[in-house]
């Protein structure tokens, strides 16, 4: 009898929620940070004020891409590495209700597991491909 290898892609769902976390705790912090400046300039001038306004302007215009980047990989890397693996546990899933007959294409399931297990069958599933 074949074994079956149970896969595990919670970590990978989690990164969503911790990273959607990260990008409101980091928006929440650029915000204080927003609010420290604007009670700062509101008591400095001069040029030194002018100078600091221009340098920490420009600090935040280069690290709101934080979330941009959070977004992309949740929105394509993560997305992808759950959708192949669901449409992989699908497969394989028909494989195992219609496994192939020991002599052959086992009406018309994709052959070429030979007594490999899941292996066998990830290989013939994605082998028919």
């Amino acid at each position: 009898m074949s074994a079956f290898v149970k896969a595990d892609i919670e970590a990978i769902e989690s990164f969503e929620t911790i990273s959607a976390e990260a990008i409101q705790e980091f928006a929440d912090i650029q915000q204080k940070f927003r609010d420290i400046n604007s009670d700062l300039l509101n008591t400095w001038e001069g040029d030194g004020a002018d100078a600091y306004k221009k340098e920490t302007d420009h600090i935040l215009e280069n690290i709101g891409g934080i979330k941009d980047v959070l977004d992309s990989i949740n929105s394509s890397v993560i997305k992808d590495i759950k959708d192949n693996y669901n449409k992989l546990d699908e497969d394989l899933a028909e494989f195992n209700r219609n496994p192939p007959s020991e002599g052959g294409g086992g009406g018309g399931q994709a052959s070429g597991a030979t007594g490999n297990g899941a292996l066998g069958a990830a290989a013939a599933v994605v082998g028919a491909r």
